[in-house]
């Protein structure tokens, strides 16, 4: 299971925190609040109705994909059902959307007036939409709405200031992505005949490969780093509708032509993974220490009592899509 609804345009928050998110041991004492290892004052974690905000919004998700049978259902690779593994992920998550927020406070990140205006009007029109009867089952006020919105929209914050002078400019070569299409054959002579017939007009690249490639695959679409040394270099070299020279590669002889010197979308897409990753390297350099110096866990009781099937009456799944229309267009 992968958590919460994806980000747009910003950083991944919900990818981000969760890779992020190492296993560790925390002494558990007392039955409220935020526990800080190496710091002693008392700070406070988010109340029941602000947890179940998060809980009723992914837990409406997944029964409308599969019905509220899947509380029970056992997940691989975990000695608990769908319900153990959900708590304890929006646990997580809401405990490190905690430590961001005190890192924030710390670098000196905070919500601007216009922000905190914004978020109230976001938070109204969700408490606005809820039903009486999720008002009841989530028992959260619009106060309560506007404090997660504000850290969330706060965390975000954070990160886009730890990153922004991260930004790498990652040039078009080395995110190039372009489309071959390939002959693979072990026999030399028979690839030989096959080049020879390729350079004679009328004949079908592609209807060649079909018929004599000993590869699985005949339209790739590749990329810098994918397949290295002289199959990549003969690609990349290749303008768009040429077709190269017998290529041999671990014993194998490759005739390869470029059918997209430049896939404008794929290109754009790895460009975008590429600066992600740059970013996400840039905020675990500050945030990986920080949370060694400040690990935190909830020790709340009701996160070991909460019981999924009290919530799954309501129907609110919107929490997070809202935020999305009006701060990720």
């Amino acid at each position: 299971m992968t958590g919460f609804r994806h980000m747009k345009k910003k950083l991944h928050l919900w990818i981000i925190l969760m890779t992020m998110l190492m296993v560790s041991s925390f002494s558990m004492s007392g039955c409220r609040g935020l526990e800080l290892e190496n710091k002693t004052e008392e700070i406070a974690g988010y109340t029941e109705s602000q947890a179940r905000i998060v809980l009723v919004n992914e837990l409406s998700r997944y029964e409308k994909a599969y019905t509220d049978a899947i509380l029970d259902v056992p997940v691989d690779g975990t000695k608990g059902t769908f319900e153990d593994v959900l708590v304890s992920n929006v646990k997580e998550f809401m405990e490190q959307l905690k430590l961001l927020c005190m890192l924030a406070e710390e670098r000196g990140v905070a919500l601007t007036s216009q922000e905190r205006d914004e978020l109230r009007e976001l938070s109204e029109e969700y408490y606005s939409g809820l039903t009486e009867a999720d008002r009841d089952i989530i028992g959260c006020s619009p106060e309560d709405v506007q404090q997660v919105y504000e850290d969330y929209y706060l965390a975000e914050k954070l990160i886009d200031t730890l990153t922004a002078d991260a930004k790498s400019d990652i040039s078009d070569s080395e995110a190039k992505i372009i489309e071959i299409q390939q002959i693979c054959t072990s026999d030399l002579k028979k690839a030989l005949a096959i080049l020879k017939l390729s350079k004679i007009d009328g004949y079908d690249f592609a209807s060649l490969a079909s018929r004599y490639t000993e590869a699985s695959e005949v339209t790739i679409k590749l990329q810098r780093g994918s397949r290295g040394g002289l199959y990549e270099e003969t690609a990349f070299s290749l303008d768009e509708g040429e077709i190269s020279n017998i290529i041999e590669v671990g014993g194998l002889y490759y005739i390869i032509k470029c059918t997209n010197g430049y896939d404008e979308r794929a290109t754009a897409e790895r460009k975008e993974i590429l600066e992600s990753a740059i970013n996400t390297r840039a905020f675990s350099q500050v945030y990986d220490s920080y949370k060694s110096e400040h690990p935190v866990r909830f020790r709340d009781r009701f996160w070991d009592e909460i019981d999924l099937s009290e919530l799954t009456e309501a129907d609110a799944d919107n929490f997070f899509e809202l935020y999305d229309e009006n701060f990720h267009i």
